[in-house]
């Protein structure tokens, strides 16, 4: 289930529309490859993620706040395996993040971070359409914008792209030309879809003292 924002909207930029036609088809494989599908029986929640380091013996998967509010353990099933436990190691309401980890039996490829937020050419989105399997998606990316969720202190920094998300793919990727995450399904606001920012994912990551698990691509 989606996160719906209803609150007023602070514009950073608007861009020319750009669609992911151009993106390889060993690009996106590796992105659908990556992507995760997490659900919270207890909750009665789920959604999509994506693998983003192998460390030792486990698999971390970046997901959606919202598509784990209240777990500690949740299960991740990836393209290559049958559902497993996962653990919730990390989450922010305000910044809709979460970070799962669970033990690496397949090891299927990650997909890595932009290091810096910069405007990609073509973009691509990655999910598991209402559970069924992970598919990839053209998106147009429409700009920047910065969204105060109700109750929160800051707004954070998302993406907007025109297409409102459909049902399975929240906590899902946005992914660069190059295959890189540039962003993390998040919401709609009825019509368009927004996507955490990876600035905010970094700042995510060093504030829950894990951002080791990025530290080789800088």
């Amino acid at each position: 289930m989606y996160r719906i924002f209803t609150l007023a909207l602070t514009l950073v930029l608007i861009l020319s529309p750009t669609v992911a036609a151009e993106v390889p088809k060993e690009v996106r494989d590796r992105g659908v490859a990556a992507t995760v599908r997490v659900e919270d029986r207890a909750d009665s929640t789920g959604g999509s993620g994506v693998l983003i380091a192998l460390k030792a013996s486990h698999s971390y998967v970046l997901t959606a706040q919202h598509v784990v509010p209240k777990a500690e353990k949740v299960e991740v099933t990836t393209a290559f395996s049958k559902p497993v436990k996962a653990e919730v190691l990390a989450r922010s309401a305000e910044v809709d993040l979460a970070i799962l980890r669970f033990p690496a039996a397949d090891r299927p490829l990650p997909v890595s971070l932009a290091v810096v937020g910069t405007t990609p050419d073509q973009v691509i989105s990655a999910g598991w359409e209402s559970g069924r399997e992970s598919t990839d998606l053209a998106e147009e990316l429409k700009g920047k914008v910065r969204l105060r969720r109700p109750g929160a202190s800051n707004a954070v920094l998302c993406w907007e792209v025109a297409r409102r998300p459909t049902n399975g793919r929240s906590g899902g990727p946005l992914m660069d030309q190059a295959g890189r995450i540039i962003g993390i399904a998040s919401g709609h606001d009825g019509t368009v879809g927004y996507y955490v920012h990876v600035d905010e994912i970094h700042a995510f990551l060093r504030a829950n003292a894990l951002g080791w698990l990025t530290e080789d691509e800088h």
